[in-house]
């Protein structure tokens, strides 16, 4: 899973320290960090920070304008699941960390070990909170990102939105028991997964995915399969209209 990280500190030497010690130990838990963003203020990131835009946001507390815990309640007000994480000398802010929903805590000189610590903890929730799928050999990859998978002899392609596919050394039955469990993915013929959250639209006997792939659906199972959609699809658009209605209240 690529991850969306910002490092928010008005030194610069500890953004560099930072950005440099998160990628090993974030990479050995199958979180892949993708392009980190520094900014040397809470106002600069707020100038340029959007709901979605983050996975992950690190926050120095002691800076120079607004204080970390300050950024942190006006990211909350915008966005209610990115991840935060406190960087700081002292631990006095606990309290406020917890007010604001804060991740972690990680106290300046940073060690090898708290980072560890975060990088487990961070692909531990992004699993609970069903937005990240673990593949057989560890990888974590966003659930919104799955495609389909296609068995390949001793390999499993797994074909991401955005990304170059996967190759992994693992069976069909394998990958099934791993990504079945999480809704929308089902099997729809021999040696094939898709998620039904990336179908554009159904054409004959087939599924045209949103990269422009196409997946065929088992003749024998054509109906269950094609109700499954039907079923996924109304509940999505009624799971939407819930969100609207709360939203309007």
């Amino acid at each position: 899973m690529d991850l969306r990280i910002a490092i928010t500190d008005d030194l610069n030497s500890e953004r560099e320290k930072l950005s440099s010690a998160i990628i090993a130990p974030f990479s050995k838990v199958g979180l892949n960090v993708g392009n980190i963003d520094e900014y040397t203020s809470g106002e600069e990131l707020l100038r340029q920070f959007s709901a979605g835009r983050y996975d992950l946001i690190f926050l120095d507390i002691y800076m120079g304008g607004m204080s970390g815990v300050e950024t942190a309640k006006r990211i909350r007000t915008l966005d209610k699941n990115v991840m935060l994480v406190f960087v700081t000398t002292s631990n006095e802010f606990a309290s406020e960390s917890y007010a604001v929903k804060a991740n972690f805590y990680l106290l300046k000189p940073v060690r090898a070990e708290s980072i560890r610590q975060l990088a487990e903890t961070v692909a531990q929730q992004l699993k609970n909170t069903g937005c990240a799928a673990a593949l057989p050999d560890g990888t974590v990859i966003p659930l919104s990102s799955l495609v389909y998978t296609s068995c390949s002899g001793h390999y499993v392609n797994v074909f991401l939105v955005g990304n170059e596919p996967l190759k992994i050394r693992t069976t069909h039955k394998i990958m099934e028991e791993s990504l079945s469990k999480y809704e929308g993915v089902i099997s729809c013929n021999k040696g094939m997964l898709v998620s039904l959250a990336n179908v554009a639209r159904i054409d004959g006997e087939n599924f045209l995915m949103i990269n422009g792939d196409t997946v065929p659906i088992s003749r024998r199972k054509m109906t269950q399969i094609k109700n499954d959609y039907t079923r996924f699809v109304l509940n999505r658009i009624h799971s939407e209209f819930e969100k609207d209605q709360v939203t309007v209240k």
